[in-house]
């Protein structure tokens, strides 16, 4: 029994651990459908678009939302690829990196797809809208993501800059 009481103590901890995490994933509302709705009707809201903006922007957010999707299930598909090849004694180090490549030019894509979008939502706006378009971009990047991740601080004021809040 005493040689055992550290698996017993250790086992004991996971399960309760365990129990905590699925507790805390069944009891919170779910994250991933309604905020992007919301992000985008704050940009709507805070431009003011008029009726033929808003047509537009929409149509664009939508167009966007399916090449981010599309490009983000690529990437599923080659982190899956590239983590089932975790256990193999006797990977191939030039398919692992042909992968990790691949995950990088998708990435690249993503993020210049994100500045088209936002280009073309720049387009859309007039003068004033484009002023109030450009101070959201920037404290959008000044702020931590949604994920729960804080962005480095960047730029002259990150000294100036309060802490970022306890996380509960």
């Amino acid at each position: 029994m005493k040689k055992h009481l550290t698996l017993y103590i250790l086992l004991g901890f996971l399960i309760v651990m365990n129990g905590f995490f699925l507790f805390k994933h069944f009891s919170t509302p779910d994250k991933a459908g309604p905020p992007r709705h919301g992000r985008v009707n704050f940009i709507a809201d805070q431009l003011a678009f008029d009726a033929t903006q808003l047509k537009k922007f929409k149509e664009l957010d939508k167009v966007h939302r399916n090449k981010i999707n599309a490009l983000r299930s690529d990437i599923n598909t080659f982190k899956e690829a590239l983590f089932d090849k975790v256990s193999d004694e006797n990977f191939n180090n030039s398919e692992i990196e042909a992968i990790t490549t691949k995950i990088a030019d998708i990435e690249k894509a993503m993020a210049l797809e994100t500045f088209r979008f936002f280009n073309s939502v720049s387009k859309l706006c007039n003068k004033n809208q484009r002023e109030r378009f450009e101070k959201i971009i920037k404290d959008g990047l000044r702020r931590p993501h949604a994920s729960g991740g804080d962005r480095p601080p960047n730029g002259p004021d990150r000294e100036h800059r309060p802490p970022p809040p306890p996380r509960n």
